[in-house]
């Protein structure tokens, strides 16, 4: 099986993103800015490299920014399934194929747009294309049982539990699910036009029935889901370099070290911004200090103000605000 055998792809974006807040106040967690595409750039890459035809994208939580992002990209077999109701991962799912975005034969892949994904999807092709599963999910080797669930598998593949975040215990065979999964078209049929999540649609029912399956893949997965995570990832996607937006400005005098300068912000004279992101018409004063931050929206950092370790949003449609204090840390 490969992407062509694929009804088509979903990328899952429509939640609040609580976890990203404040930041997800200014933009919806997949539409947080990258050096080079947002977020849901790196879900709808994995999803083209399977060479299926059509991607869908949903959108409840600030939808018209997050329909922004996605015309961004320019990708032509990409499509916004618009919710005037959050209607969870599932029930996303239900209106996406109702509204015929899903076709109407073959399986279906799904990927949440909150991550930075570098996977070989290979393996779970292959077995999806057995005919077993309903739904087949990708896993991983677990790096921290403490932060996400454990997935354990008997020898056939099949799902035979999955453990919630739990200091108190270690499944040694476990696997860590980065959040992309084949679902079969049957199991896309059944699913219920009202709102709901995919573990009680889709997995649970699944593993009562022994049909949850499962294989490990090759590749990386970073999970952009807090402040800390998308600060982490713009670093990583950095590489001890800067990036300064064509819309931002930076006086040459200014420091831009290890930085992402976004859409629309200024750094003026004398400023200093190391390991941090400025962007969506943020502005740092002369001679002001951003460090390990995030600062996002109409916020104006004063002149020689300190801003340390902070998150630091403002929603576009609300009146500018300033960081003034001596020092934030």
């Amino acid at each position: 099986m490969t992407g062509r055998a694929l009804s088509a792809a979903m990328v899952l974006a429509a939640g609040r993103g609580e976890r990203m807040r404040p930041l997800s106040a200014v933009l919806p967690k997949p539409a947080l800015p990258l050096p080079e595409a947002p977020v849901v750039a790196s879900a709808l890459g994995l999803a083209v490299k399977t060479g299926v035809r059509r991607i869908v994208v949903n959108a409840w939580h600030l939808k018209k920014r997050m329909a922004t992002a996605v015309a961004d990209l320019a990708r032509e077999n990409v499509v916004l399934s618009m919710e005037d109701e959050l209607m969870g991962t599932a029930g996303g799912l239900a209106l996406a194929r109702d509204r015929g975005l899903l076709g109407d034969v073959g399986s279906v892949l799904i990927i949440n747009g909150d991550g930075d994904f570098d996977l070989d999807l290979d393996a779970v092709f292959e077995r999806h294309a057995r005919g077993d599963d309903r739904v087949t999910l990708a896993l991983l080797p677990h790096p921290d049982p403490v932060r996400w669930s454990q997935v354990v598998l008997d020898r056939s593949g099949h799902v035979t539990e999955i453990v919630a975040p739990d200091s108190s215990r270690y499944c040694a065979e476990a696997f860590l699910y980065p959040g992309v999964m084949v679902v079969s078209r049957s199991a896309i049929d059944t699913l219920p036009a009202k709102p709901g999540g995919i573990p009680d649609r889709l997995w649970w029912p699944a593993l009562e029935a022994g049909n949850l399956g499962a294989a490990v893949v090759c590749g990386s997965w970073h999970e952009v889901g807090t402040p800390s995570d998308y600060l982490e990832t713009v670093m990583r996607r950095l590489r001890g370099g800067s990036s300064v937006h064509p819309s931002a400005s930076a006086d040459p005098s200014a420091e831009v070290k290890n930085s992402f300068v976004g859409r629309n912000a200024t750094v003026e004279s004398g400023a200093e911004i190391n390991q941090s992101v400025v962007a969506e018409g943020a502005n740092v004063g002369r001679g002001a200090r951003v460090d390990h931050s995030v600062i996002l929206g109409e916020i104006d950092v004063s002149p020689n103000t300190t801003v340390v370790a902070q998150f630091l949003a403002k929603p576009l449609d609300s009146p500018p605000s300033s960081v003034g204090s001596s020092r934030i840390a």
